[in-house]
């Protein structure tokens, strides 16, 4: 007759070789991670060309379901601070945003208003998990971030804490198909690369569900920010 020792143990020991058998596993993703990552970088222009980025500039042209005509939409992104000013324009529209450390702002059709604490993480969470942001953590091999290859043609990138900050599917040269963000699995389908200097980026982007896009006209990337864009109120 088995006593509640004996299935206590038999639990134990069913726990036991369940990790043991998980560890090569998580242990081979870990690998095959850090292989996805070099084959990214590589495609986009290489480790030390994305070490050297901390700051970019974007220009592209959007096209939205919830604004009528095109719009550009400017971004200046500083990588070493939660610095980063989106400015979208077009006839119609006039928007701008800022954040710069725990200050931020917004100006919308000619109103200007203090961010809220909610949409002041949601800007602060954007900055984080951006794109060249966090090829450029990888070049430099943030001790942060670690890279997780999950199924065929997918890496994750992972915080320290457990969390994951990106996924990327990659095609068999390692350019980025598919790209997203924190939880969301519905993330942004990609086109061919453009260049810029040695540094690679996506020529256009794209919701999968075809509410959005956009085609890059212009990006600048240097290893500091500009003195040209201000991050504070206008």
């Amino acid at each position: 007759m088995l006593t509640g020792a004996h299935v206590r143990l038999a639990l134990v020991v069913a726990v036991v070789l369940a990790a043991a058998m998980t560890l090569p596993a998580a242990r081979a993703q870990d690998e095959a991670g850090k292989v996805r990552a070099e084959k990214l970088l590589e495609a986009m222009g290489g480790r030390a060309a994305w070490a050297k980025v901390k700051f970019a500039h974007v220009e592209a042209i959007h096209d939205d379901f919830s604004i009528k005509e095109p719009f550009t939409n400017k971004i200046w992104n500083d990588f070493t601070a939660p610095r980063v000013r989106l400015e979208a324009k077009n006839g119609e529209i006039d928007r701008r945003r800022a954040i710069d450390g725990a200050a931020g702002w917004r100006f919308r059709d000619g109103e200007q208003t203090a961010l809220t604490p909610e949409q002041h993480e949601d800007e602060r969470a954007w900055w984080e998990a951006n794109i060249y942001r966090t090829l450029h953590r990888l070049a430099v091999a943030d001790p942060e971030l670690s890279a997780r290859a999950v199924g065929d043609h997918r890496i994750e990138i992972i915080r320290r804490d457990g969390k994951r900050l990106n996924w990327f599917h990659l095609n068999q040269r390692g350019e980025p198909m598919l790209f997203g963000t924190w939880e969301s699995e519905a993330g942004t389908a990609f086109g061919p690369l453009a260049s810029n200097g040695q540094i690679k980026y996506p020529k256009w982007g794209a919701r999968p569900d075809g509410s959005w896009r956009y085609e890059i006209v212009r990006l600048v990337t240097s290893e500091k920010a500009t003195s040209e864009v201000s991050f504070s109120k206008p």
